[in-house]
Parts: C-alpha cells; sequence; structure tokens
C-alpha cells in the first residue's frame, strides 16, 4: 500500500508552512553537483519525531535509498551512486509511511578529460570500484560492476592517483597523489567530499605508491635515498605514520636500519628495494611488498621485521622455484594463502599472472594452488593488483593494460573491464556499497 503522499514544498518557508498544515514531509529539492555531474544534493524538510530519508527511481523503479535522518527542517544529503546522463525522480519519505511527491532530475555527462570504460561478460559480484587513472592529468573514479563512472575527480597534473580509499568519516575519498618522477618531492595525500571539494591536500615529500588507514591517520610508503657503498644516491624506503589532520609524519621503519644496501652495480639506477604495494597484517603491523627484490615482508608494529616470503631470506621455501614471485605488486594475505599480482620481468617471455600460493606453516614451504594468465598473455610493467572474494573468484587488476577481470572459483574469465584512451588503472579496491546510500536493486 504506498504511502501518503504530502504536497509538493521548495523548502525555507514554504516547506515549513507545509508541514504546519499537517503534512510530516516535503518534496525534496535535489541539484546536481557543479563538480561532480553524478552527484545530486537533495535538501527537504520533516516533522514529527520519526527519521525521513530519500528514495531514489529510475526508468526501471526503484534503485537506491539514501541512509535515514533524523526529524527536522533543512535537511540534506548527497546521492552518490548515479549513473551519468540518466533520467531520476526522488522523494522523501518517513518511517511511518507518510512520502512526498516525487521531483524528477537528470544527472549530467562525465568530462571528456575522464576515459570510459567498455565491460563483456557477466560479473559475479555488485558494487563499486575504487581507482586511478594513469593519465596527466591524473583522475580518481568509481565505478560499478557495468563498467559506469559514478564518481570522478581529477587530479594535478604531473601527479597521479595510485591509492584510492573512501574517507575515513565516510564523506567523500581519500587518495596517494604521487609525483611522477624517480625521486617524488611534490606527493600529496589529498581528502575530496562527495561533492568534489578538496577538504585537505597534506603535502609529503617523498611519498611514494600506496598507504592503509590508520583510523583517521594513515601509514605510507616513502623514498629514504641515502649515500650508497660507492657516496652516489641510492633509494632504499621508509613507512610513516601521517597524522590526518595535519599532515605531519613520524618514521615507523626503514631499510636502512634493516639490511645492508648492496653494491651499485646490482640496483636499477639506484633504486634499491623499490617498495610498491603495502596491507595491513592481521593482528597489527603490515605486510610490505618490494618490488625490486621479488619478495613481501612483515613490519611489526613496533618497527621489527618478521617474516619474509620470497627473496634470499624467505621464511617459507619454494618446493617449484617457478613458484616465487618476480616483480610482484598488489597481494592479499589470507588465512593460510596468499594471492599475488606477479608481473615477472616484461623484458623475457613471461606474462603476468596470478599467483595463489599454499602457506604452510609447519613445513615452511609455498606452494602454488593455482596460477591464472590472460588470453592473450598480458605482461605488466607497472602496478598490478588482485582482490580475493570470500567466493574464492579473484579481481585481478592489469595496471598499465588498462584491463580489470573477474576471474571465477574455477579459473574462468566471466567478465572483464577495459579503459578507452588507452588509459592505464592504479590499484583497485573493491566496495560492496558507498557511504550515506544503500542500492534496493
Amino acid at each position: 500500500m504506498p504511502g501518503l503522499r504530502c504536497a509538493l514544498g521548495w523548502g525555507g518557508l514554504v516547506a515549513a508552512s507545509v508541514l504546519a498544515a499537517g503534512c510530516g514531509v516535503s518534496a525534496p529539492i535535489v541539484v546536481i553537483d557543479e563538480e561532480v555531474a553524478t552527484v545530486a544534493v537533495a535538501s527537504w524538510s520533516a516533522d514529527g519525531p520519526g527519521r525521513t530519508r530519500i528514495e531514489v527511481d529510475n526508468a526501471d523503479g526503484a534503485w537506491l535509498v539514501t541512509d535515514w535522518q533524523e526529524a527536522g527542517l533543512g535537511l540534506s544529503v548527497p546521492i552518490v551512486g548515479l549513473w551519468p546522463d540518466t533520467e531520476y525522480s526522488a522523494r522523501a519519505v518517513s518511517e511511518d509511511g507518510q512520502e512526498s511527491a516525487d521531483v524528477a532530475f537528470t544527472t549530467g555527462a562525465v568530462p571528456a578529460t575522464v576515459p570510459g570504460y567498455s565491460v563483456a561478460g557477466t560479473p559475479g559480484w555488485e558494487g563499486y570500484l575504487l581507482t586511478g587513472l594513469i593519465s596527466d592529468p591524473s583522475a580518481v573514479v568509481i565505478l560499478d560492476e557495468a563498467g559506469r563512472v559514478v564518481w570522478y575527480h581529477v587530479g594535478k597534473k604531473g601527479l597521479r592517483a595510485l591509492r584510492v580509499r573512501l574517507a575515513p568519516d565516510g564523506s567523500g575519498i581519500r587518495y596517494a597523489s604521487i609525483e611522477a618522477v624517480a625521486v617524488p618531492e611534490k606527493s600529496e595525500l589529498v581528502t575530496v567530499d562527495w561533492a568534489g571539494t578538496t577538504v585537505s591536500t597534506h603535502a609529503l615529500p617523498r611519498f611514494t605508491h600506496d598507504f592503509v588507514d590508520d583510523g583517521a591517520d594513515a601509514v605510507g610508503i616513502f623514498l629514504d635515498v641515502r649515500p650508497g657503498r660507492s657516496g652516489t644516491d641510492v633509494a632504499g624506503d621508509s613507512l610513516w605514520h601521517i597524522d590526518g589532520e595535519t599532515g605531519g609524519t613520524d618514521e615507523i621503519w626503514s631499510s636502512w636500519d634493516t639490511w645492508e644496501v648492496p653494491p651499485d652495480s646490482e640496483m636499477q639506477a639506484g633504486s634499491w628495494t623499490h617498495a610498491n604495494t603495502l596491507d595491513v597484517r592481521e593482528g597489527g603491523g603490515w605486510w610490505l611488498g618490494f618490488r625490486n627484490e621479488s619478495r613481501i615482508v612483515e613490519i611489526e608494529a613496533g618497527g621489527t621485521v618478521g617474516r619474509q616470503l620470497g627473496g634470499e631470506e624467505s621464511t617459507w621455501s619454494f618446493p617449484e622455484p617457478a613458484d616465487a614471485p618476480k616483480f610482484q605488486h598488489g597481494f592479499q594475505f589470507l588465512e593460510d594463502r596468499v594471492v599475488i599480482f606477479d608481473d615477472r620481468d616484461p623484458a623475457s617471455d613471461e606474462d603476468s599472472r596470478v599467483l595463489d600460493l599454499a602457506l604452510d606453516d609447519t613445513a615452511l614451504t609455498a606452494t602454488a594452488i593455482a596460477e591464472w594468465h590472460h588470453d592473450p598473455p598480458i605482461s605488466v610493467y607497472a602496478l598490478g593488483d588482485v582482490d580475493h572474494a570470500a567466493d574464492g573468484s579473484t579481481l585481478v587488476t592489469f595496471s598499465s593494460a588498462g584491463v580489470i577481470d573477474d576471474v571465477s572459483p574455477e579459473g574462468e574469465l566471466r567478465w572483464e573491464l577495459q579503459t578507452s584512451l588507452a588509459s592505464g588503472v592504479s590499484y583497485v579496491l573493491r566496495v560492496d556499497a558507498l557511504p550515506g546510500i544503500t542500492r534496493v536493486r
């Protein structure tokens, strides 16, 4: 049974007069955001003790609802997760069944500077992908499973959006904006709200590649450049704690304090460890991947090195030498396994692969459970990521190729996304929902 529909009210004095006449909820005013054409802001008023929210329909019926809001005048919420260039209608509803009149609105177009995407197949997941575009200027995008851009933000020229995460308070996104040079002195940690407004920009010299959340704060990878054996500069790596409010930093760990720097002849242009991926370790601390040393290292919360996978000091041995990672990037530790995006050597005939290793903590062995290659083969020279889901499927990101694959538990490709304009994608975060809204279909 449909709820009681109230007359159309246009906010402010009109909405107040409607409420005074006995209508418990006014129709919303819906405005498309000036910066992000796929975001709408709904404003409405409601009296009574119950909560209200906004319901949004598209041409096929109910699409999404916002979180419940306490009753009052001047309510306002952003509506995210909308498709570009699409007609919608919205209404305000109350918990006791009252409904306002429907209000029509249409989202705008995504800017031409943000590439489009094509998809093939049927995904085995629903939700959203947060990623950056390897382009100049770089852009941050949120994609749905149909490859539609439902949110975007264009960054600064000369900087690349490498890691994109939801802002800790759910008000927008936070991303690593990394200068595209060997020693990135102009890198930043940027927070942007859903309306596309930059909330904070923390200048972080030598911040590179990746970060993880630490509540409202963060922990990030930084280059640590010091004189090597011959006296020339060598780029090691370090972990630093980043204050989310001020951008202040404190060092947690450095490769220089742990290992002996190798001869210059064993490094590529002074690049020693080349840390590229950071993940939170269960129980505290972090897993840190080192591309140039083909190993992933456990860094405990106090800065002590724990277990290592790959490299000369590997905790686990590889019964099959071919199962050892080579120039790996993204990875995900599970209960007794690790799934790795293994770039391998682009100068050889080795294409990039997904490597799924069983970790035996008694025998201290790492044995391949599965290995997956793209058909036709793809060799990724930069980045690369994996996201293993609870159903056994894996989302695989071939970053420099601009390809994201959804691989079934049986190893079958069931969905593929490709970028247009030959743009690559950075690391990818998959989320089931966006803050403040719930999709109902």
